[in-house]
């Protein structure tokens, strides 16, 4: 009476069907059964055996793409890291597979590292020979982002993480310094070439209009700053009791310490007003506002303002 009846859509009877069929290497039937098992329970478990027999079966975008849902597992497992890695390199993304190998998310060897990377550069240089056509339409592409639509520079941002690392810098430095690309666009370039540890000195044009010099490597993560992570404690202390109020601003935050990039702490000072001024602004309570001078206040008020103008050009 108690014997469970595996019906064809029973979970643990489609990963064992999947299972079987990768033993006998037949990777189309291993694949459906495993995309089906996929669909009733999106376990991390079911999303490695999948995306082996992907690569199995030369399913290179579709293997990557599903790896990509369960990122963070893949690089907390010293075990299913190097498949992880296996998928980016299989689709090229060279910029994604280096950020994984200056992180070393895992505690892995440095030797394993240093082999993964040997690996990247390998698989660049022979990308070099193959693809030569490819690079240098992307790169032009780069080169005459702020000529395209905001979407379109978003797009082709995602797409240079296909380009081998010398070529990918080489793109990144033109867009951090034209005036035309959208802030929020050059800020996301030059945290890429911070995960990367690029040591190398680049010019940067800041919301001032002007450039200045900084070191990638040297720079802390966008939302890591010292002002930033004040700011976001303070603001989730104030709003603890509203959780979801809470995850819009924390969210606004994001946006706008990305805009100041890499020198919100020149700007996010003192945070105490800015606090104040978020909480009349975003969550309606400007009890704290009396603390600070009229000019304080208004001088936050009016980074706000012109946050809000560039947040709007996002949808043109």
């Amino acid at each position: 009476m108690g014997e469970q009846i595996p019906f064809p859509n029973n979970f643990r009877h489609l990963v064992q069907l999947g299972q079987a069929a990768i033993a006998q290497k037949k990777w189309s039937v291993a694949i459906a059964h495993l995309q089906a098992a996929y669909a009733l329970q999106q376990t991390f478990a079911v999303n490695i055996v999948l995306v082996t027999a992907l690569l199995a079966d030369e399913q290179y975008q579709q293997a990557a793409s599903l790896a990509q849902e369960k990122a963070e597992d893949y690089l907390a497992s010293g075990t299913n890291c190097p498949l992880y890695l296996q998928a980016l390199l299989r689709t090229h993304n060279f910029i994604g597979a280096r950020k994984v190998c200056q992180l070393q998310p895992t505690e892995l060897p440095a030797a394993f590292w240093q082999q993964q990377l040997q690996a990247v550069e390998q698989a660049e240089d022979l990308y070099r020979q193959q693809a030569q056509q490819q690079i240098q339409e992307l790169q032009k592409g780069l080169y005459q982002l702020s000529a395209l639509p905001l979407y379109a520079q978003t797009d082709l941002a995602k797409r240079a993480q296909h380009l081998p690392q010398t070529e990918f810098i080489q793109a990144s430095r033109r867009v951090l310094t034209d005036l035309y690309v959208h802030p929020l666009v050059r800020a996301n370039f030059l945290d890429e070439l911070r995960q990367l540890g690029c040591p190398t000195t680049v010019d940067y044009l800041w919301l001032d209009e002007r450039l200045h010099a900084v070191v990638p490597a040297d720079l802390a993560a966008i939302t890591e700053t010292a002002s930033v992570r004040t700011l976001r404690s303070q603001l989730l202390t104030h709003l603890a009791a509203d959780p979801v109020r809470s995850q819009n601003l924390v969210g606004e935050l994001t946006l706008h310490a990305a805009y100041l990039y890499p020198f919100a702490e020149k700007v996010l000072t003192p945070v105490a007003v800015w606090v104040a001024v978020y909480l009349a602004n975003y969550a309606d309570e400007s009890a704290l506002l009396a603390q600070f001078s009229s000019s304080a206040v208004a001088q936050v008020r009016d980074w706000l303002q012109r946050f809000t103008e560039l947040t709007q050009r996002l949808s043109e």
